[in-house]
């Protein structure tokens, strides 16, 4: 396993099962969605009744990814320029998240407009990231205001780091994550362990409650950046195999609404989620895994519009076909929400993208990046400068 010096190259580099990761995760979102579809119709079948118990840990998944891709773009910039541009972080996250999300909030109105009954609210807790906390229009953008709340954190928090230590950056992470992983599990307790309702809105959508996921991601890419031989260590470490069963286990014995599952079950989950993400940075894996790998990574690159783009396929786009078989149905949801949200990134997404990069690159004192530095972007590379 090759894992990086203390001063990076300018060239990132592209992890294809960090790719595969991202798709792995938005077929889990899919596939619980897609069989809430069909349980509103009939009885679904038994397959599809275990991916909607265990479908909705792919946020989870994502929110590790995205921990370890967005700090690892911190961490970097560091390395290679000994400082952090917190405006160009949030000036570049901003152009990657928005673009899609309000043109979708715009698309969504236009289609309401003959009877429009939209609450003002919920348009404005769309607007502002209020999702974790306030009923939204769309419902699964709670999970984007987590991640935004976490974008507008991290670099004021590592900076606060480099103030009291510069000899050895940020090493204080690891007090950070223990501190914000015991904060999010006693909040989650103190919320929801009383509460097994099927409104799981307040006990499992809070950020507070779901960024210690995040800030394991985190950890990891610290540890990455910055103590290859503790990540490598993680990486190889065999017990991690029993964490990501255990976190398996979970998933399939607790609903979402136990209040086992959504205490301390969220942070086996997360640690299973890391535990997979660690292995898949460290190793390539045997030949079947690779081509399979690619395959799901040609669909992974695109898994931020197909997550944004797949309730409105559902509810707007997949009605006017009037199909009645459940399987069919199940499976041109799946499949569908796929392919809709694919076109959606190459018209809106990834143009912004290539746009962003020429009026904002991601050092400003380098040259302007590429198109493909754009698509790398939405997919799982490797923690670099060009990657963000």
């Amino acid at each position: 396993m090759t894992l990086p010096k203390s001063r990076t190259s300018r060239k990132f580099s592209r992890n294809v099962n960090l790719d595969a990761l991202r798709a792995i995760a938005v077929f889990m979102v899919l596939a619980r969605h897609a069989g809430q579809t069909v349980a509103l119709m009939g009885t679904p079948a038994p397959y599809t009744r275990y991916f909607m118990r265990v479908g909705w840990a792919g946020v989870d998944v994502f929110f590790v990814l995205s921990g370890f891709l967005v700090s690892g773009l911190l961490f970097a910039a560091y390395q290679q320029r000994g400082r952090i541009d917190v405006s160009r972080f949030y000036i570049r996250r901003g152009l990657k998240i928005w673009p899609a999300l309000y043109t979708l909030i715009a698309v969504g109105l236009l289609v309401e407009l003959p009877g429009l009954h939209v609450p003002l609210r919920r348009l404005l807790v769309e607007l502002f990231f209020m999702q974790s906390y306030f009923r939204s229009i769309w419902g699964i953008t709670w999970s984007l205001a987590v991640e935004e709340h976490f974008y507008l954190i991290l670099p004021i928090l590592l900076l606060v780091m480099l103030r009291f230590n510069r000899v050895r950056p940020f090493a204080a992470v690891p007090y950070v994550f223990a501190g914000v992983a015991l904060f999010s599990l006693t909040c989650r307790f103190a919320a929801g362990w009383r509460d097994e309702s099927q409104n799981v809105w307040h006990y499992l959508f809070p950020t507070h409650l779901r960024i210690d996921g995040l800030m394991f991601g985190v950890l990891l890419s610290y540890y990455y950046r910055y103590r290859p031989d503790v990540f490598k260590r993680f990486a190889s470490w065999g017990g991690g195999w029993f964490v990501m069963g255990a976190a398996i286990g979970a998933l399939s014995i607790f609903p979402v609404e136990n209040r086992n599952m959504h205490t301390w079950g969220l942070t086996l989950i997360y640690l299973g989620a890391g535990c997979l993400v660690a292995k898949a940075v460290a190793f390539e894996g045997p030949g079947w895994v690779r081509l399979v790998g690619g395959w799901l990574a040609a669909v992974g690159v695109y898994s931020y519009s197909i997550y944004l783009w797949q309730i409105f396929f559902l509810w707007r786009v997949l009605p006017h076909f009037h199909i009645k078989s459940l399987v069919l149905l199940y499976w041109s949801f799946f499949i569908g929400a796929i392919l809709f949200g694919i076109a959606a990134a190459k018209v809106i997404e990834i143009p912004m993208l290539r746009l962003r990069d020429r009026v904002f690159p991601s050092d400003p004192a380098g040259p302007t990046a590429s198109g493909a530095d754009s698509i790398a972007e939405a997919s799982g590379t490797l923690p670099g400068a060009a990657a963000d």
